[in-house]
């Protein structure tokens, strides 16, 4: 995954050199809403073993500005379902973590004719842990295990991924896909025993939204 996230920034920099523009455009130039799927699970040393992705929803909204036809910058307010599962035993265990999160994302946008607007970006994210439950299944009917104390009430990011944008005619209006990967870099563990457990958040994210 860490792979992938180096790629999309060397990529960043190669398409930067090879991208051209047709007149400046700079300023505000798009905001929007955008859902979608995301598949999270935790990665690290001491990550649960027999770990695997569970999926989510993720939701917000984005404003764009340009610097030129060539980059912009995108800050984004997102709602976003993170976690992981495994199972134990025949146990089905599940960490349900919801954060609220601010991606800054730095966008090369490829120019060229058409409607078909495609772009690369990365940047940095900083989340803020909303709730954080436990679910285990087959358990007694309605067992959930709040394990909010015990996760790090603030996480920080890495953010890269590839998108495109569909121009809908003349105006302003436009369809928006993304492809993402989010990749932790502090540990969550929040236990105060003695003892750093190592463990990220991992999240690949599928989102299309509506920018005007």
């Amino acid at each position: 995954m860490k792979k992938l996230v180096l790629l999309t920034v060397a990529m960043l920099f190669m398409f930067s050199t090879i991208a051209f523009s047709q007149g400046m455009v700079t300023g505000l130039t798009g905001k929007g809403v955008k859902v979608g799927l995301d598949m999270a699970n935790f990665t690290g040393d001491d990550a649960r073993e027999g770990a695997s992705m569970k999926l989510g929803f993720t939701g917000g909204g984005f404003i764009t500005y340009a610097f030129s036809d060539l980059f912009a910058i995108q800050p984004e307010l997102l709602f976003v379902m993170k976690g992981t599962k495994s199972d134990e035993g025949g146990v089905d265990y599940k960490a349900n973590l919801s954060y609220i999160e601010i991606p800054v994302l730095f966008k090369v946008l490829l120019a060229g004719g058409g409607n078909f607007k495609p772009n690369f970006y990365a940047g940095p994210g900083i989340s803020f842990l909303m709730s954080a439950k436990q679910t285990a299944d087959p358990e007694p009917a309605g067992w959930v295990e709040d394990i909010k104390d015990d996760i790090k009430s603030t996480d920080f990011g890495l953010i890269g991924g590839v998108g495109a944008d569909l121009l809908m005619g003349p105006g302003p209006g436009k369809i928006t896909f993304d492809i993402r990967y989010d990749v932790g870099l502090s540990s969550l563990d929040n236990v105060d025993d003695g003892v750093d457990q190592k463990y990220n958040n991992s999240t690949i994210s599928f989102l299309v939204g509506y920018g005007f």
